[in-house]
């Protein structure tokens, strides 16, 4: 996997972001929204790809998110959702408010699923 086309381009950072640049990006998206991610780096003053904007913002930075562990009921609704949809971590995690749908997907490959390969 290669950089993003729009990358290319320019010089644009990569790798861990900075706690200013958290700053820079949830100080752009509180005030104006974000609207259109390829434009967001520009306006934000950040030298970053869009895509890597709207991860960071959807995975780290969204006041709505949780953080910490799976609550007992919210590992219910995991299984009992998986088996009814399958790997489709989005549509699992749009019924766990707060959740994302890699942290659920992470969730699942590092614990669940080795718990209920354990009971079987």
């Amino acid at each position: 996997m290669g950089r993003h086309h729009c990358c290319h381009k320019q010089k644009l950072k990569k790798g861990l972001w900075s706690p200013e640049e958290d700053e820079k990006l949830l100080d752009y998206i509180t005030k104006y929204g974000h609207g259109c991610w390829s434009s967001v780096p520009k306006l934000a003053g950040l030298q970053r790809c869009g895509k890597s904007c709207r991860l960071r913002w959807i995975n780290y930075l969204r006041p709505d998110l949780k953080r910490g562990t799976f609550s007992q009921q919210e590992e219910n609704l995991i299984i009992e959702l998986h088996a009814v949809l399958g790997n489709r971590w989005s549509q699992i995690a749009g019924q766990l408010p707060g959740r994302t749908d890699n942290e659920i997907k992470n969730f699942w490959n590092s614990c669940i699923k080795k718990k209920l390969i354990q009971r079987a």
